[in-house]
């Protein structure tokens, strides 16, 4: 598989680079992978859904101001999505063309979405303090916001989840349970 280097920007000035296995490109989606060590675990309902090297396949939508994360934890059983809230992805290509690197700036509003449907707004606090800080300005906070309740809304109508299915189909992805017990 190919590696590609996500620049991930978080204001105001944070920046970070991850490799990661490039699984699929189109003109709409980039599909990646990568064991993950967040900056705390996220636990719902008493159970760790996404922790330290826990795998997650990204899939980033190009115009879109989300992604989508679909977690595997150490027994490689799906636990969730985590969908970052984020300006639309950057793609830069090399000289011939191909995908090298890719950039996101996250907006602090994340939403795990469990198994069954269920959802839980993350980050609230992270979001406040940068609006108070000046690092997201009154409009971007109107948009993140406007983009959370957007996405809310096809979680609940099952919209998101007939996206994830249509970049499966088009994609043709191994079976990700049995792919992401393989990554180091």
């Amino acid at each position: 598989m190919e590696i590609v280097t996500l620049t991930y920007k978080r204001p105001p000035d944070r920046v970070n680079h991850f490799q990661q296995e490039l699984l699929y490109l189109d003109d709409d989606v980039i599909v990646t992978s990568q064991r993950v060590k967040p900056s705390s675990p996220i636990v719902q309902n008493g159970e760790t859904v996404l922790a330290n090297n826990f795998a997650v396949v990204w899939f980033v939508f190009t115009g879109l101001w989300y992604d989508v994360g679909k977690v595997y934890n150490l027994n490689n059983e799906w636990t969730g999505y985590y969908c970052d809230i984020m300006k639309p992805v950057k793609r830069n290509l090399d000289v011939t063309g191909q995908l090298n690197c890719f950039e996101i700036t996250d907006l602090f509003l994340d939403l795990w979405i469990n198994p069954d449907g269920t959802y839980q707004i993350q980050d609230e606090d992270e979001f406040e303090e940068a609006i108070q800080n000046g690092a997201i300005d009154a409009e971007l906070e109107r948009k993140a916001r406007s983009v959370l309740t957007a996405l809310i809304a096809e979680v609940e109508e099952g919209r998101l989840k007939f996206r994830l299915q249509a970049v499966f189909n088009n994609a043709q992805l191994p079976d990700l349970q049995d792919y992401v017990a393989k990554l180091p």
